[in-house]
């Protein structure tokens, strides 16, 4: 390769010409990550402190964390998040659009004067043996710096639509949050309702194990008939079976439940009871508030009131792309030849104008205006939705709270019989069959005040995620004043 001044000068022309390029390459492949802090407004799940320990607590797991596990560990809300994170990306390429774009270019080309010519970056001139004479390099590199001074709103529009969805984003992240945290609770309450039917089925087994201890002795000393053993023995062999369905319902719900927070459905879960809690039922009056409530602050419907304001700005966009647009533009141009070097800088406005374009901006804009029409008749199906799923979750914890206060009576009721049933049959002046009816109604009674606590605990975080008002970001300490809101409290 020649070591002449000459090329040594070409060569560093070429190095300042690589240079130009590189300087051409984006943002995005320096340091640079987010430069207009867009992605701040939706921050990571490490920066929000969502982030996941390693293993459950080392001791039985609460209400509140089996929500926690489940907000941080399912795939929904890590879905939710990343959706929103992309919305908040798309805000900052809108806003790139108010900045001037630069861009470089160069090439370098050998011409070999002889029987040859080849192009590319002709570091063997003059070494190889392919050429004869004397070779003529060309470099040339340019540098444009352009800037959008007007057009019409297009910008604009655009960054008000990301903007817009990035607010439906974030309501949409709240909304799968809320369903989540409604998911898990409703799941625990399904596990704490499996484990109280297991104890009655326990309990009830040990009564016909009784009852049957009884019917024998009885008929051994000729007290009682073999009938009276044989009913006795099919109430427990039916106790038995009962026991068993209720072990089965039990590893069922505790397989849901690990599930929704975000585990294998196999993972063994020590799980803590919930605290007794008595129902309040000073809220009946409440449903107009409540549905007032949720129509203001429902996630899905603030999510809809962003998507038509998004739907808004499209149709702005779309007219936008049929009007001129006006640029400034400065560029810098170098050309080498070997034995002669120019520059040159040219500076000047460019006015584009669309005249014709086969009518792809009136469809684009009649487009934009049928989902503008379709997000209105969707903002207003949601609001309907919403006050229905209001009613209905009121109307259940009013039913469910009725039940709590019937199931506490019943099981009072019914222990009293079954007291009273085996005293008699004990005394010799009652029958079996009035100790097994009285020991079956005993157990059912039992079941039904667990299952109606239960149903009542999920009715109420149920009609706080119907308002949206489940706050996600505090520890779910139940509070019986306030049915709406408890739930997130």
């Amino acid at each position: 390769m020649p070591s002449d001044p000459v090329w040594a000068a070409r060569r560093g022309r070429l190095l300042a010409c690589v240079l130009m390029v590189c300087a051409s390459l984006p943002v995005s492949a320096f340091e640079l990550r987010d430069p207009f802090a867009a992605l701040a407004a939706i921050p990571g799940l490490q920066e929000t402190g969502r982030a996941c320990p390693a293993t459950l607590p080392a001791r039985p797991l609460n209400l509140a964390d089996v929500i926690d596990t489940a907000l941080c560990r399912n795939p929904q809300t890590a879905s939710a998040w990343a959706t929103a994170r992309a919305r908040a990306a798309d805000v900052g390429a809108a806003r790139s659009a108010y900045l001037p774009e630069l861009s470089a270019s160069g090439s370098v080309t050998e011409r070999l004067r002889g029987d040859s010519t080849s192009s590319g970056s002709g570091f063997d001139v003059g070494g190889g043996s392919g050429g004869s004479g004397s070779s003529d390099t060309r470099i040339t590199a340019s540098a444009t710096l352009s800037y959008v001074l007007f057009d019409f709103g297009a910008r604009g529009a655009a960054l008000d639509g990301a903007k817009a969805l990035l607010d439906a984003a974030r309501a949409t992240r709240s909304a799968t949050l809320q369903s989540v945290y409604l998911d898990a609770v409703t799941n625990y309450y399904g596990w704490v309702s499996a484990e109280g039917a297991l104890k009655a089925a326990n309990e009830a087994e040990r009564a016909a194990k009784e009852s049957l201890d009884a019917a024998t002795i009885r008929e051994q000393v000729g007290t009682a008939t073999r009938a009276d053993r044989l009913q006795a023995q099919t109430a427990y062999a039916q106790s038995q079976l009962a026991r068993v369905q209720a072990e089965g319902a039990l590893r069922t719900s505790r397989g849901s439940l690990a599930n929704v927070m975000g585990l294998g459905a196999n993972t063994r879960l020590d799980l803590a009871p919930p605290p007794l809690v008595t129902p309040a039922a000073d809220f009946t009056d409440q449903l107009d508030p409540l549905v007032s409530a949720a129509i203001a602050s429902r996630p899905d419907l603030v999510a809809a009131a962003a998507n038509l304001s998004s739907a808004e700005s499209d149709v702005d966009a779309a007219r936008a792309t049929g009007r001129p647009t006006l640029s400034a533009n400065l560029t810098q141009n170098y050309t080498d030849t070997g034995p002669r070097e120019r520059e040159t800088t040219q500076a000047g406005l460019s006015l584009s104008v669309p005249i014709f374009s086969g009518f792809e901006t009136t469809y684009r804009v009649r487009g934009a205006e049928a989902r503008l029409e379709a997000s209105r008749a969707e903002l207003e199906r949601l609001r309907n939705q919403a006050t229905l799923e209001v009613f209905q979750a009121h109307s259940e914890l009013i039913t469910q709270t009725q039940s709590v206060f019937t199931a506490q009576a019943l099981v009072t009721s019914a222990q009293e019989s079954q007291s009273v049933a085996r005293g008699r049959y004990e005394a010799g002046v009652g029958t079996i069959l009035d100790l097994i009816n009285a020991q079956s109604s005993a157990a059912d009674a039992q079941r039904q005040l667990v299952l109606a606590r239960s149903n009542w605990a999920s009715a109420r975080t149920r009609l706080a995620q119907a308002v949206g008002v489940i706050d996600t970001a505090r520890d779910p300490q139940y509070d019986a004043a306030s049915p709406a809101t408890g739930a997130a409290r």
